[in-house]
């Protein structure tokens, strides 16, 4: 006898899987598993569900599954339940855990549902699988369906994280960048599936009922107890009801005693569902995502509806964190516990964090966070709000200057509040000196505090307020000239000319090694001319032929007026190469003076 049968959400119309698996054909709802409990009861071993270890396979009662020879599996399931006594200890909460959702086969919870949706694709005998995905989802089917032998086609937003891309190219997809957000992706791969008869894959069903484990995991690792909240990120939905519908059919079972109130956690800059619970309603407004937790980036979700009217039957609620925030979190949760999630997995945490500041919780509220993905599946978010490590020289000297001048700390502290205004005019020495023990506990002597204040009136001149970013990278630049032993060019000024289609013009004065120069030279752009320039007033005085290897740009606050820093790797004859970095809000200055400063370095070091 057969345990389920799909049916419309919406209009409960009847399916059979012939018909469809992820869409009502009658009002394009979306499709639900509803199971015979009954049978699903007589089927299950009691004893071997309370005793076998954790694993997503222990579960396959509760799978539409017909043929068990069909399963696709790679070991999903089983991941840790940690109490994370840390992070409780600063919030005031006795009994808050993390779900480790990040060691999964492929790094994600997704693992759980592909499972079932790829083994349904081998029971229906799919040719090809296509879906849309925001770039976990086209990894985690691509490892299954190369298990599976069976070809699969992912289309995902132009700009989703390389490393997921990597995950999914090397398991051998077929990769297609579209120059839209999710939503357009998932129309796309539908008509894909209807054109050419592939096994359509994504937030559907099956999906669903193979997500369901995470709920069962929890009851388990709570020795058979509820939570009384579950605080999951949320972008199409699926996977949070998913937890939900699990942990209803233990409590319909009889195998726990009541539900968790269930708390939807997603971004300022995704948050259909969060402004859809502040009008208590089950409809949402498509928004267009904009924010750094990409694998939540989903404006309308597919089963939005579904785990807004769960939010509702919970008593639970959606709440909303920025892009900042969630990133600080992500960092104090690695910190804390030694859990590295990406930024959607952080979200759930992060939220977490914002209601316990709030004191939305009770102290011994059981209350669980699902990390959802790895880490690594998006390592460069990180580095969003991270210090890149000091460069130094290979002399203990240099050790002991990190450490007494706290190199170290100036970027620590610079990587919070980044766009905190500092000064908007000329400050005194004074001021300056304050401000830095203030913001980043650093003391300096009196001639590193004249140079931080003469270079910050240079940017101030240039008609730049400066932020504490700002501050923190021209306080390290000056430690980092102070260092140096030689200073065999400084550049005094220089002109530029350039237009839409003529060559750069560049003209430079310095001095070189005791004289003083002045060269002209011309350039493809403004940078490569006084590169040129520079180099043609020290040809007959540079012995060690100094030549830039590679050159790169970073900005990493918002606004035309942003400062830039300059990375430049340059080499000389005798083997040596460096990186030479400086930060000024105009890229020409900036490199200049990347190229001065590498240019000494590398004497320095002769």
């Amino acid at each position: 006898m057969k345990t389920y049968h799909l049916k419309c959400y919406h209009c409960e119309r009847p399916h059979k899987e012939t018909e469809s698996v992820t869409e009502c054909i009658k009002c394009g709802g979306p499709l639900e598993t509803y199971f015979n409990y009954e049978e699903v009861h007589r089927r299950l071993n009691m004893h071997s569900l309370k005793t076998a270890p954790l694993s997503a396979m222990k579960y396959v009662a509760f799978y539409p599954i017909e043929n068990f020879e069909s399963i696709v599996s790679l070991q999903e399931g089983g991941t840790p339940l940690l109490h994370a006594t840390n992070l409780g200890n600063k919030l005031g909460l006795k009994y808050l855990y993390i779900k480790n959702e990040g060691l999964n086969p492929t790094g994600v919870f997704k693992d759980r549902g592909t499972m079932v949706e790829v083994t349904k694709a081998k029971e229906l005998g799919a040719k090809a699988i296509c879906l849309a995905s925001t770039g976990n989802m086209a990894a985690s089917v691509a490892a299954y369906a190369s298990a599976a032998k069976i070809p699969c086609y992912v289309l995902v937003p132009e700009g989703t994280p390389v490393g997921k891309l990597a995950q999914t190219l090397t398991f051998g997809a077929r990769v297609i960048q579209v120059r839209a957000d999710y939503s357009r992706c998932a129309e796309l791969a539908s008509e894909m599936a209807k054109k050419f008869g592939y096994y359509l894959a994504g937030d559907y069903t099956f999906r669903t009922e193979g997500q369901k484990s995470q709920g069962y995991e929890i009851i388990e690792q709570l020795f058979w107890k509820c939570p009384d909240y579950i605080v999951c990120s949320v972008g199409n939905g699926t996977n949070f009801h998913a937890i939900y519908k699990g942990i209803k059919e233990f409590y319909n079972l009889g195998l726990i005693k009541k539900l968790p109130k269930i708390i939807v956690a997603q971004t300022t800059g995704c948050n259909p569902l969060v402004k859809a619970f502040q009008k208590k309603s089950t409809k949402f407004t498509i928004i267009k995502p904009n924010t750094v937790a990409s694998a939540m980036a989903v404006g309308n979700p597919s089963d939005g509806r579904k785990i807004l009217e769960d939010v509702y039957e919970s008593g639970g609620g959606c709440y909303e964190v920025d892009d900042e925030y969630l990133l600080q979190a992500q960092q104090e949760m690695a910190r804390e516990e030694g859990v590295f999630s990406e930024p959607s997995g952080a979200l759930s945490y992060a939220v977490a964090k914002k209601l316990a500041d709030e004191n939305f919780f009770k102290s011994d509220d059981v209350i669980v966070v699902s990390a959802c993905g790895n880490g690594l599946k998006d390592p460069k978010s990180p580095l969003k709000i991270l210090p890149e490590p000091a460069t130094l020289e290979p002399e203990f000297s240099e050790i002991e200057r990190f450490i007494d001048q706290k190199l170290y700390a100036i970027r620590e502290s610079g990587s919070s509040e980044k766009t905190k205004i500092l000064f908007s005019n000329t400050p005194t020495a004074e001021k300056v000196g304050n401000i830095i023990i203030k913001e980043f506990d650093v003391d300096i002597t009196n001639k590193i505090l004249e140079a931080v204040t003469e270079n910050i009136k240079q940017f101030i001149t240039k008609g730049k307020k400066i932020k504490k970013a700002d501050l923190g990278y021209i306080l390290e630049e000056v430690l980092d000239e102070f260092s140096l032993q030689d200073r065999v060019i400084s550049i005094e000024d220089f002109e530029i000319k350039t237009g839409m289609h003529k060559p750069a013009k560049a003209e430079i004065w310095g001095n070189a090694f005791g004289k003083e120069f002045k060269s002209t030279a011309e350039g493809v752009g403004p940078v490569d001319a006084a590169i040129i320039a520079i180099k043609e007033g020290l040809k007959d005085q540079d012995e060690l032929d100094v030549k830039l290897i590679d050159y790169a740009v970073e900005i990493d606050t918002r606004g035309v007026d942003a400062s830039v820093e300059i990375k430049m790797t340059m080499s000389g004859k005798n083997g040596d190469s460096i990186v030479s970095r400086t930060t000024s809000p105009d890229i020409i200055v900036a490199s200049i003076k990347a190229f001065e400063k590498g240019f000494n370095i590398l004497y320095s070091k002769r």
